[in-house]
């Protein structure tokens, strides 16, 4: 069976057939799924789609978030609050498209500094749930029929896009000219992944809801195919020394909590700059204008 994102891939010019290997023999959820690795760009994909199909999302809450919202947003604090803190600059007093809500954390902290907030939760309890709050949420971006956002926001959502090209071109579509848009993914050169080569990292991290791993380049060209301008790419790090440190030791995550005593600001800032440089950061950022 075709490969839709691998096809992608190779219209975009990114990969072709001669250049895709296995990476890895599984993922975290499912055996019958493979990691491709494209030798020509380092994108990181999965060897089949199917499983996501139109009922997938709504009906399931993807194997991340727990079931009470108030566990939800606990977890996800840290990085809503690092989300607020490094957006809300050019979120507020905007109209907002946020895409992939989730529990909506970031809905919490950011909306009340808006001029209005739409936002995209295909999971039904979850989003049923922030309705009931009072936020203005829909299931898909087709039902979105406004288009003069100021704004729009997916973090940790587009590798999950089944049809990633086509489904950022709606977005922007509803993006007024001159606005922008902010991409957050997991990075496909993740030190873990191609530095340390770690097979019980690999073994975590690697999801069969997570359809596509991202370069630079790779994002860069999707972002560009869809019409977008004045694209800047940044490497983040969410997770610090002590989580890395604590995967070697232990070949478990939450080193970073675990391990809390080796963290001071100054240390993850240094090992954070260093990964940075490197291009071996776990996270990349794209702030893009239409």
């Amino acid at each position: 069976m075709e490969n839709k994102i691998h096809k992608l891939l190779c219209e975009l010019g990114i990969s072709d057939s001669n250049s895709i290997e296995l990476f890895s023999p599984k993922v975290r959820d499912r055996d019958d799924i493979t990691v491709m690795k494209c030798n020509k760009s380092g994108v990181l994909f999965l060897s089949q789609l199917e499983h996501i199909d139109s009922k997938y999302y709504p009906a399931n809450m993807g194997g991340y978030y727990p079931d009470s919202r108030k566990q939800a947003i606990l977890e996800c604090f840290e990085d809503d609050q690092r989300r607020a803190n490094q957006f809300g600059n050019i979120i507020r007093n905007k109209e907002w498209l946020e895409i992939g809500t989730g529990a909506g954390g970031i809905l919490d902290l950011l909306h009340p500094t808006t001029l209005g907030t739409v936002a995209i939760e295909p999971q039904n309890s979850m989003r049923e749930e922030l309705i009931k709050l009072g936020y203005h949420v829909y299931a898909d971006i087709d039902e979105v029929s406004e288009n003069n956002f100021d704004i729009a926001t997916l973090f940790h959502v587009f590798e999950h896009f089944t049809q990633p090209l086509k489904t950022l071109e709606k977005i922007v579509a509803r993006i007024k000219s001159g606005g922008k848009i902010v991409i957050e993914v997991p990075h496909a050169n993740d030190f873990l992944i191609s530095f340390l080569d770690l097979e019980s990292f690999k073994a975590f991290t690697f999801w069969s809801e997570h359809l596509i791993l991202h370069t630079r380049q790779s994002l860069r060209l999707f972002l560009e195919h869809a019409g977008l301008k004045n694209i800047s790419i940044m490497g983040y790090q969410r997770y610090p020394l002590a989580n890395h440190l604590h995967w070697l030791s232990q070949e478990k995550p939450g080193g970073h909590l675990v391990w809390s005593h080796l963290r001071t600001p100054e240390l993850d800032d240094v090992y954070a700059d260093m990964l940075a440089r490197l291009d071996k950061t776990d996270t990349l950022i794209a702030i893009a204008e239409k």
